[in-house]
């Protein structure tokens, strides 16, 4: 075979696996903020407008809320699926799951629909989103469009600055103490899963300004101040702020 047939084969083949591509959907990973629809970017808006499908974390409360902030920005007949993401102890089964729900996104970008994976929040931080990733091929095409963190936004809220100058800055999802004496600002996020070590450690720590917002940005959101609150039952949709005074 001369060189020019075997380059004329291997641009057919590049060509070929192009065009396969290119018939391919896009996975959108969309971050809706944290409540509020208008928070909500406008390039995510124009996404969700060439939705064909919709994928939402299979939990009734998030689903809910993401498929509330998005839904007045879906075509009429989009479909809607729910993925689940056990939150076993076994990695091999949470692994498992997370390799399941990448084929069944695959399964609908082969088939060339556009597909959107909505998260709360930021699809950076946290979130199931970045799972998904993981095992997706890399063949496929993934737009990731940023949302506002719920900290973003209980500070805009509040007016309060997370840092000035060279303050730190620390995220915290489980509950470190260390954490307090090495940064100015904390922001607690999942602190209901952790409020009462928090709450002990408040308590003995006058020098610390507290603020919670549950639910922000919603209707029903509701601000605290006293750290008292954190003896109760604290809801999922709640985020702290700790400044040293």
């Amino acid at each position: 075979m001369s060189n020019t047939n075997v380059n004329n084969s291997v641009l057919s083949d590049s060509v070929l696996r192009t065009l396969k591509n290119m018939n391919k959907g896009k996975l959108y990973g969309i971050g809706v903020g944290p409540g509020d629809p208008e928070l909500l970017t406008i390039k995510a808006a124009k996404a969700l407008e060439n939705a064909d499908v919709v994928f939402v974390p299979k939990s009734k409360e998030q689903a809910s809320t993401a498929l509330n902030i998005a839904g007045p920005h879906l075509k009429v007949g989009v479909v809607v699926e729910e993925l689940e993401f056990p939150m076993a102890k076994q990695l091999d089964v949470r692994q498992e799951s997370r390799r399941n729900n990448a084929i069944t996104i695959q399964t609908h970008l082969d088939k060339g629909e556009n597909a959107v994976f909505l998260t709360l929040g930021d699809p950076m931080l946290y979130s199931t989103y970045s799972y998904v990733l993981e095992y997706l091929d890399e063949r496929y095409e993934r737009i990731t469009i940023p949302g506002i963190y719920s900290f973003a936004a209980i500070s805009s809220l509040m007016n309060l600055p997370l840092t000035k100058g060279n303050d730190s800055l620390m995220v915290l999802p489980a509950f470190d103490a260390k954490a307090f004496d090495t940064a100015n600002t904390v922001v607690c996020m999942k602190v209901s899963a952790y409020h009462k070590e928090l709450y002990a450690f408040l308590k003995e720590k006058p020098e610390y300004d507290f603020v919670m917002i549950t639910d922000a940005g919603k209707p029903n959101q509701v601000i605290h101040r006293n750290i008292e609150v954190l003896n109760d039952n604290v809801p999922y949709f709640s985020t702290a702020i700790i400044k040293r005074k």
